[in-house]
């Protein structure tokens, strides 16, 4: 469990939650993060303490995350074998193209197999931490409350997500942000098998 206080991140551990052992980590003593992809996330104290924590949501599925980041000027890094140099301004251009292909290919199915009345809407989510494609699905122009049962980081209704790029660092003296772009954003094979695999079948099992 992760919560961003007002000036203090808290990580409490699942297994030690009855034991109330929790990992607190000051937003002003943090003087660099580094994230092992796929592993763990280490805090580089002002002190010259490190701590490590376990937990690699706390980099990819919060916006807190980004707004501590750039809120107290805190460089960030992902150790990965992949380049994330991607500008703002290409994260845009890419998730912009590939919502059209998003939107032609959901809108094109439901249609065929539920009706006319139904159609999705796409909207591209930009936050610092990175931006994704969230999906709605509307009957008659109304949101569908059996098909839009998760949630996304606002805590908004949606059926799903395609994230588009993640943020692989940021340098907080030139607020500048690089990017890695992830293939469903640009090849469009992989996203529309992601989307024949993963949204639609969801749609059609609670629209029976």
């Amino acid at each position: 469990m992760v919560i961003f206080e007002d000036d203090r991140l808290v990580v409490k551990n699942p297994v030690k939650l009855l034991f109330g052992r929790t990992t607190e980590i000051g937003y002003e003593d943090i003087e660099k993060i580094e994230f092992i992809d796929g592993g763990d996330v280490f805090f580089y104290l002002k002190n010259g303490k490190v701590r490590k924590i376990a937990d690699p949501g706390i980099v990819m599925f919060y916006t807190e995350f980004g707004d501590m980041l750039k809120a107290y000027r805190i460089p960030y890094t992902v150790i990965s074998d992949e380049v994330g140099d991607a500008s703002i301004e290409t994260v845009r251009e890419k998730a912009a193209a590939c919502r059209e292909i998003v939107l032609a290919y959901l809108n094109r199915s439901v249609k065929e197999k539920l009706g006319p009345e139904y159609e999705f809407e796409v909207r591209i989510a930009e936050r610092l931490i990175g931006t994704t494609l969230e999906f709605r699905l509307l009957k008659n122009g109304f949101l569908d409350e059996d098909s839009n049962q998760e949630v996304n980081s606002d805590g908004e209704p949606i059926v799903d997500e395609l994230d588009v790029a993640y943020l692989h660092s940021w340098e907080p003296v030139y607020e500048r942000a690089g990017y890695l772009i992830l293939r469903e954003a640009t090849d469009r094979k992989i996203c529309e098998d992601y989307l024949e695999s993963d949204v639609l079948p969801f749609i059609y099992r609670n629209l029976k």
